[in-house]
C-alpha cells in the first residue's frame, strides 16, 4: 500500500484504462436494472466470500442474467469492482456535501465536520471495502477515486467557502480526498476498528488539510 500522499501532478495523465471501464452506459431503465443487478450480485459475493470468489460466471448467476449479458456492460470482474468503487465514492462525497456544518464555529471545525460525515458513510459499507482491499491496486482503485472526486470538487469548494474554510486548488482538493481514503486504509491496516474511534476523524482531518494545502492561517479565524 502506498504510504505517501500522491502529488498534485502525478495523476493528471493516468486515467483508468478502458479495460477497467463499463462497455456501455445504461441509457434505458431496463439496462440500468441489469447493471444494478450485476453490481448488487458482486457486493453480495464480496460480503459473503470475498474478492477471490467474484468470478463473472458466479456474478451473472446470482444476478439472474447470462454471462453474455454481463459482458455487454462490463469487460471483466475488475471493471465491476471499479464501478463499485466509483459508486461508493459518490455516496461518500454526496454525504459530505449534504452534511450540516452550521454548528461549526471555525473553519477547522468545518473540515472536521465534513470528514466526520465521510467517516459515518464509509463505515456503512466497510465490509465491502474490506473485501475489495486486496483488489484495489489491481483495479487502480486510487485513480478511480480521484476521477470521481474531481466531479465533486466545485460543490465541495463552494461548501467550504460558504462555511468560511476557504478553497483549495481544484486538483489538489481531489487528491486530498483520495489521500483521506488512503489514510483510512492505513489506519485499518493497524487496527480495523480504528475508523470507528473519535480520534480517527482528527487524524483524517489533518491528512485532508495537509494534502489540500490548507495552511494554519486558513483554518483559524
Amino acid at each position: 500500500m502506498e504510504t505517501g500522499l500522491p502529488s498534485v501532478h502525478s495523476h493528471r495523465s493516468h486515467a483508468v484504462p478502458t479495460a477497467l471501464k463499463p462497455r456501455k452506459k445504461p441509457l434505458q431503465a431496463r439496462s440500468a436494472v441489469t447493471v444494478d443487478a450485476i453490481v448488487e450480485a458482486t457486493i453480495r459475493i464480496l460480503r459473503r466470500d470475498g474478492w477471490a470468489a467474484c468470478t463473472t460466471t458466479r456474478i451473472s448467476t446470482i444476478a439472474g442474467i447470462s454471462v453474455g449479458s454481463l459482458y455487454q456492460y462490463f469487460p471483466n470482474r475488475n471493471a465491476i469492482a471499479v464501478e463499485i468503487v466509483r459508486q461508493r465514492t459518490r455516496t461518500y462525497l454526496a454525504a459530505v456535501i449534504a452534511a450540516d456544518l452550521s454548528a461549526a464555529v471555525t473553519p477547522e471545525e468545518v473540515i472536521d465536520a465534513a470528514i466526520a460525515a465521510f467517516v459515518v458513510e464509509k463505515r456503512k459499507g466497510l465490509d465491502v471495502s474490506l473485501a475489495l482491499r486486496d483488489a484495489l491496486p489491481e483495479v487502480q482503485g486510487r485513480q478511480a477515486i480521484i476521477e470521481e472526486a474531481r466531479r465533486y470538487v466545485p460543490a465541495l469548494q463552494a461548501k467550504f467557502a460558504a462555511a468560511g474554510a476557504g478553497t483549495a486548488d481544484t486538483m489538489q482538493l481531489a487528491v486530498a480526498l483520495a489521500a483521506v481514503e488512503g489514510a483510512v486504509w492505513e489506519l485499518m491496516a493497524h487496527d480495523e476498528a480504528a475508523i470507528g474511534r473519535p480520534e480517527a476523524v482528527a487524524a483524517l482531518s489533518r491528512v485532508f488539510r495537509a494534502a489540500a494545502g490548507f495552511s494554519p492561517a486558513a483554518v483559524a479565524r
